[in-house]
């Protein structure tokens, strides 16, 4: 098979693993929330508190956009900003635990819909997987929304 023929497989496989995963998180109406909005989410929930520059780099908008993002996840109670202690012109944003809830929820939702297919590998073929999606993982550029 050449190369860009593995390429495009390889694609296809990953949109299909992905869209199954929104599927069986956002698909039952429970969480109201953008493909973006989770994306900030989850990057709350793994960097901590931060500003809106940085989230708005992380994502590759601009600070306003990131300031809209923000005002609509506060008023679902997802996440709230304080004053920075250091810098009172500055904004830091931080998960509520309604944000953290909801990120275990679909967290859990994940683990139990992927539990069956990933049930089908043997131990061997798990510990291949993960071996090489973290090579190509630690292979990607590091920028923008990438890291």
């Amino acid at each position: 098979m050449e190369n860009q023929e593995v390429l495009e497989q390889f694609i296809a496989y990953l949109q299909n693993l992905n869209r199954f995963m929104r599927a069986s998180a956002f698909d039952a109406d429970t969480h109201q929330i953008t493909r973006v909005q989770w994306l900030l989410l989850r990057h709350l929930h793994r960097k901590g508190t931060t500003s809106i520059g940085h989230l708005a780099k992380h994502l590759d908008v601009r600070p306003s956009t990131m300031s809209q993002m923000i005002d609509r996840l506060e008023k679902t109670d997802l996440v709230c900003r304080k004053t920075d202690l250091q810098d009172a012109r500055f904004k830091k944003v931080r998960l509520t635990s309604k944000g953290l809830s909801m990120i275990r929820q679909v967290e859990s939702l994940w683990l139990e819909a992927l539990s069956n297919p990933f049930g089908h590998l043997s131990t061997e073929e798990k510990h291949a997987l993960l071996h090489l999606l973290a090579k190509l993982n630690d292979n990607l550029p590091k920028r923008g929304g990438f890291e």
